[in-house]
């Protein structure tokens, strides 16, 4: 059984021992391409996504993480409209939302960037959300991990696999204090994996800004939430922000994004409606009682939208329907083409029991945008509302088979697939979760007990778990 600190140490001691043995062959004996960079060099595109996939199955093994579709599709759509404006090579980017609220965001080998639910309620407003998210993407354009990589090796074996080995470690948990307390020694704490050099912060910051700019954003956001988190954690112990200890700020930042942001037009930005309905979906989240739901939503004015719309999750909570889906009514007719709001507005529709009515509603906004992934699995969620569950089914196993690589869509396909009395799909769903995650011997499991369910030995369907079973113990061997 894997430990997540064995875990991590056998994800770098891999990686380590892959880097050693290609340095000691020629560039005419290796399959990997030779892009002509020191930090390529240290550590290969290849390599890093490797890498990146080893996080990902701890990730989803140890670190709670959101299954909100709304809020997952806020998180994505932002991160690529940001991506698009980058320095960026790949478009291959696996965003992660952390089920924390602590402030926090990474930049993690492979295209893996981290968004704390801590963050969505630290920033004001989308312009200082998007400044940390531009700010990430940055380091994964400017490759410092790789840099960070080559730097540790130059140092000798033992600080190239500490390093390697805080990397795992911080970057898959970095918010969970018990992995932190596993990297005690100095050697560890010392070459944390992803606290950048002050140079590599400064062009993070710089190019990060760039690219906030060129996507529309408000340069000045980035700005704000330096000096709005410098004053946050200014008496704050080292350990009460993971985020500045891997970002330290400074004055000398401040004043210098200051400089490049005060060097465009000034304009006057927009703010997000679909922004505030997302803070508030992840206030609401951390409510333990209806009641105090209520009296959070009962303290504001209740003017703007989104405060409307946190007064209707308060009182749908509380049992209160009919007033919830008429504060409602009201954010959705101010936008009823953003298919956030048209998602909250269904999501609200379905806690209140009409689910034919957020049946409808979703439909009519496919018809626009087929096979929209928030929207179908709340028509999913609508169905089963109304226990429709083999309907729910099929549309759970189209989605997957678009987003196959997302541990929370097989949990929903597992789900519904039992209400619908379907074991051969729980079988099928729970294994590639398991996969997911890096617990290959029960993906295997589950495999082989779906197989028992087709009648048909012969089938194309028995061909192809067969398969499946195969490439699972492959990896597993490669991961034992």
């Amino acid at each position: 059984m894997n430990t997540p600190l064995s875990f991590a140490f056998k994800v770098a001691t891999g990686l380590f021992v892959t880097l050693v043995l290609s340095s000691n062959v020629s560039a005419e004996d290796t399959l990997l391409p030779d892009l002509g960079d020191r930090e390529s060099a240290a550590l290969s595109p290849y390599e890093e996504a490797n890498l990146g996939r080893a996080f990902l199955m701890h990730v989803h093994r140890n670190i709670p993480t959101v299954d909100d579709p709304i809020l997952k599709y806020f998180v994505r759509n932002n991160l690529f409209e940001l991506a698009e404006h980058s320095d960026l090579k790949v478009s291959n980017l696996t965003p992660i939302v952390v089920d924390s609220n602590e402030l926090n965001a990474f930049a993690a080998p492979g295209g893996v960037i981290g968004i704390n639910l801590g963050l969505l309620i630290f920033a004001d407003d989308i312009h200082q959300y998007s400044s940390v998210v531009a700010h990430e993407l940055a380091h994964l354009s400017q490759r410092h991990f790789a840099r960070r990589v080559d730097q540790a090796r130059q140092l000798g074996v033992s600080h190239l696999l500490g390093f390697l080995t805080s990397a795992a470690i911080f970057a898959a948990g970095g918010t969970d204090p018990g992995l932190a307390a596993m990297a005690v020694s100095n050697s560890l704490n010392q070459n944390l994996g992803f606290k950048y050099s002050r140079i590599q912060e400064h062009e993070a910051d710089r190019i990060g800004l760039n690219a906030l700019t060129d996507a529309g954003f408000d340069p000045m956001g980035a700005v704000r939430m330096f000096e709005r988190m410098k004053e946050r954690f200014r008496y704050a112990s080292s350990s009460e922000s993971y985020f500045l200890r891997t970002h330290p700020l400074t004055d000398e930042r401040i004043s210098d994004l200051r400089n490049h942001a005060q060097t465009t037009e000034e304009t006057e930005f927009e703010q997000s409606l679909e922004y505030q309905l997302m803070r508030v979906r992840v206030t609401h989240r951390y409510f333990d009682t209806g009641g105090a739901a209520m009296a959070h939503a009962e303290s504001l004015d209740g003017d703007a939208l989104h405060e409307k719309y946190d007064l209707a999750l308060a009182l749908v909570r509380n049992n209160e329907q009919t007033r919830a889906v008429e504060l409602m009514e009201e954010v959705y007719d101010a936008d009823p083409n953003s298919i956030v709001v048209i998602a909250c507005f269904a999501d609200l529709l379905i806690k209140a029991n009409q689910g034919e009515r957020a049946l409808k509603l979703v439909d009519a906004a496919l018809a626009n945008t087929p096979n929209n992934e928030p929207l179908s699995l709340l028509k999913a969620r609508a169905l089963r509302s109304l226990e429709r569950y083999e309907d729910a089914t099929s549309i759970v196993k189209r989605i997957v088979r678009q987003s196959s690589n997302d541990p929370d869509l097989w949990l929903e396909l597992e789900v519904i697939a039992g209400l619908a009395k379907n074991i051969f799909e729980v079988h099928r769903a729970r294994a590639e979760r398991y996969a997911l995650r890096g617990q290959f011997p029960a993906a295997i499991e589950n495999l082989q007990l779906a197989k028992k369910l087709i009648e048909d030995k012969s089938s194309i369907l028995e061909a192809s778990l067969n398969q499946r079973i195969q490439e699972l113990r492959k990896a597993a061997a490669l991961n034992s």
